[in-house]
Parts: structure tokens; C-alpha cells; sequence
């Protein structure tokens, strides 16, 4: 599975806009904190598994345009006296 930090990033993405509908926002005491650190925390998800998916998909052009460049090999040459 090639895209599995896409596919958790859309999966998270997709909870997190169904989640926040059904949040009590507006009210304090402890739905209200709640519902702040449920955000705080679906957001630290949909963060990391961004920079993962980033990260990983610049890694692949690296590698891609390091196998197009020739490998050069030098051979040592041995100097007899």
C-alpha cells in the first residue's frame, strides 16, 4: 500500500468534518473542554499524517531522480614501482 498517509489523512479529514458538526462548542465547563481538546487532537492527527505523507512522497522524487543519473565508478589504480 503505496498511499497509506493519503488515505489516513483523507480518513481522518472525512471523521474530523463528521465529528465537528455534533460538537457542543459554544457551552463551557467540561463539554466545552472537551470539545476543544477533541479538535486539538484531531488536528495534531491530520497534521502529522500530512507531514508524513509529504515527507514520504518527497522522498520517492529523490529516489526516482537518483536511479535516472548515471552511477559513476572509479576503479583504483594501482601504481607499481
Amino acid at each position: 500500500m503505496k498511499q497509506r498517509f493519503f488515505i489516513c489523512l483523507l480518513l481522518a479529514g472525512v471523521l474530523f468534518s463528521y465529528g465537528v458538526q455534533y460538537l457542543p462548542l459554544g457551552e463551557g465547563g467540561v463539554t466545552g473542554w472537551f470539545a476543544l481538546c477533541w479538535i486539538a487532537f484531531a488536528a495534531l492527527v491530520l497534521l502529522s499524517n500530512l507531514l508524513a505523507w509529504v515527507r514520504t512522497h518527497s522522498k520517492r522524487q529523490v529516489v526516482k531522480q537518483s536511479r535516472r543519473q548515471p552511477v559513476m565508478i572509479q576503479r583504483k589504480t594501482a601504481e607499481y614501482e
